[in-house]
């Protein structure tokens, strides 16, 4: 049986808690035809010594400063030679028989990608909980994040459609580049397996309270979806001054929960746009960051 070679690049800075467990999931695969590459930021923690210590089950591996992790995830995927490729991030993990079945599905002939699900696991209380898609809904990557990254493999044909990840971008990357190679007619493929497992911990720059994150978020579904930022910034316009009121009414601890009520009854169209909390966010952040509400 032939295997196509599969690339996984796996971006790291100071995540020496987790990494070993992250190299672990990719070598104990026992792919036949696999290509592992590390890029590290230069970690100041045990990151270094414990990528040393399986240096000979990685092809490539380096230890220097870089511009982020898109920047990372870019030099890997540009030595990488596989002819299907991935990234899988230092605080997560492959679950067992993931690359035999990534390489028996996708077609390395096609610019492909295949994503499935994936198992989130909160650190902090080890609580879990699954993804699920539904291939059969209708959905457009360019209006949310449907596709859980770590669990999402493209081949070749497709990363040459597509590009590389935009390094200026330091946390909605991925989306980004998923709505890109949409765009540029990458077909996309859903599996409902179980492919990974997504860490949620303190030290994750994904953190829905990082408001750098939610600035960088909103300007990359504006130029996805201008018309919608359009029509949110005109409503805006003419209603702030209501919108406002709400929010000093219910800025009371007990009378909190009346905030997404009188948003619902007297704005209905903008809160099915956008949901209350992002929305309070949007107006302090991106709106009207001069005045904060």
């Amino acid at each position: 049986m032939e295997y196509p070679k599969i690339s996984v690049v796996t971006p790291s800075f100071n995540q020496g808690e987790f990494i070993e467990q992250t190299i672990l999931s990719v070598i104990g695969q026992q792919y036949p035809e696999l290509e592992y590459i590390i890029i590290d930021g230069g970690s100041t923690d045990q990151t270094e010594s414990i990528i040393r210590k399986y240096e000979k089950h990685i092809v490539y591996w380096v230890s220097e400063k870089d511009k982020g992790q898109s920047h990372a995830i870019n030099k890997g995927l540009e030595y990488a030679t596989g002819d299907i490729l991935c990234w899988l991030n230092s605080d997560d993990y492959y679950l067992p028989g993931t690359l035999l079945e990534i390489g028996q599905i996708l077609s390395i002939d096609k610019p492909e990608l295949l994503h499935g699900n994936c198992i989130h696991l909160n650190e902090d209380n080890n609580f879990t909980h699954g993804s699920y898609f539904d291939s059969f809904k209708s959905w457009d990557i360019s209006k949310g994040t449907h596709i859980v990254q770590p669990s999402s493999f493209w081949t070749r044909k497709a990363y040459e459609l597509a590009g590389p990840l935009r390094d200026d971008l330091h946390f909605g990357f991925d989306w980004e580049w998923f709505a890109r190679a949409q765009a540029r007619g990458v077909i996309f493929t859903s599996s409902p397996k179980y492919f990974s497992v997504y860490r949620i911990h303190n030290g994750q720059k994904s953190d829905d309270k990082n408001n750098a994150r939610f600035v960088e978020l909103i300007q990359i579904e504006k130029q996805l979806n201008d018309a919608k930022f359009d029509y949110i910034d005109t409503y805006l316009k003419k209603y702030s001054g209501n919108i406002r009121l709400i929010y000093d009414i219910t800025s009371n601890r007990f009378l909190n929960f009346l905030e997404y009520r009188l948003l619902k009854t007297f704005h209905p169209e903008l809160i099915k746009l956008m949901d209350r909390v992002s929305l309070k966010k949007y107006i302090r952040y991106c709106y009207q960051p001069q005045k904060g509400l």
